[in-house]
């Protein structure tokens, strides 16, 4: 380990983690396949959230709102427009930067405990929406879709294939890493790194920060529609429980255990927090207890989380 620097080992962790996603999707019964097919959709969210709190420090409690955008631009873009699946899917991705612009124009403008509180009411303010506006959302009840076939140009294959799922869906969060990492290596990416560590000199030297952060959260958003589209698709539901609080949360919890600022190290904290939720739940009702236990100790070993704690320990 001694012999890498932590640019290094984040990218052998990730190419070792996308390699053992490709070959359990092979090997897994049914139940652990959607389990896993479930985790990937929620590592696209998190790298999504990654880039705007960890890259530039901005903690935002309203990315529910992004996700819950992307998951009923699929589903009503299917329903009423017909589209087949990828359209609809990049009409996921599209709705949670339409979303994004005017919340990042306001919010981005504003000093780090107001970005916070103000996030955070815009959240469930589109909570609230979205539970009154049954007629466009189902409100708690939520919208079940069909989903189209997924049409290859010379094939149409099935997304209720389990396979066919499984590796769309890690297409996509492959995808979605080798384009953020692309972002994160040009030089937009290297002033996004300077704004986290001294916003000030960033200023000083003549950048404009707050349209750089914009940039940042527009990129967030994006993805996050991305996964929350991707969601609705595996569950083939979308409620207006997704634009809740607790979808907000989630990804600060799962970045804060694999390790803020590392991209792909918050993949750590979605699959411990599923694993959780799906076998430790089973056997202890009171499952979070423990998991907020490990939390604590993490964070108590290492602020940066797993994957910076084994950067730092190289």
């Amino acid at each position: 380990m001694s012999w890498m620097n932590s640019t290094q080992l984040e990218r052998v962790y990730s190419l070792g983690s996308l390699a053992v996603l490709f070959l359990l999707g092979l090997v897994l019964p049914s139940g652990a396949r959607s389990l896993v097919v479930q985790i990937m959709v929620l590592c696209i969210f998190a790298m999504a959230y990654d880039m705007c709190l960890g890259f530039t420090d901005q903690c935002s409690l309203g990315h529910s709102v992004f996700f819950g955008a992307g998951a009923y631009g699929v589903v009503l873009s299917i329903v009423w427009l017909k589209l087949g699946l990828i359209p609809a899917i990049l009409a996921g991705a599209l709705a949670g930067l339409v979303v994004g612009i005017p919340l990042g124009v306001v919010s981005v403008r504003l000093s780090e405990a107001y970005f916070v509180i103000v996030t955070a009411i815009i959240s469930a303010v589109f909570h609230l929406l979205a539970m009154d506006m049954t007629w466009l959302t189902g409100g708690d009840d939520g919208m079940s879709v069909s989903l189209p076939k997924l049409s290859l140009g010379l094939a149409e294959l099935s997304v209720y294939n389990p396979y066919t799922n499984y590796y769309l869906v890690f297409i996509l969060l492959l995808g979605s890493y080798w384009l953020l990492r692309r972002v994160l290596e040009a030089p937009l990416g290297r002033i996004f790194v300077a704004i986290r560590e001294n916003q000030k000199r960033v200023l000083f030297l003549g950048y404009h920060v707050e349209r750089y952060k914009l940039v940042a959260y527009l990129i967030s958003a994006v993805f996050s529609g991305l996964a929350g589209g991707l969601y609705a698709v595996t569950l083939r539901y979308a409620s207006a429980d997704y634009f809740g609080f607790y979808w907000s949360v989630l990804p600060i919890v799962w970045c804060l255990i694999g390790g803020l600022g590392t991209l792909s190290g918050c993949w750590i904290g979605v699959a411990l927090m599923c694993v959780f939720q799906y076998y430790v739940s089973a056997w202890f009702t009171y499952y979070l207890l423990i998991f907020g236990v490990l939390i604590l100790v993490v964070l108590r070993v290492s602020r940066r989380g797993v994957l910076g704690y084994l950067a730092t320990r190289r």
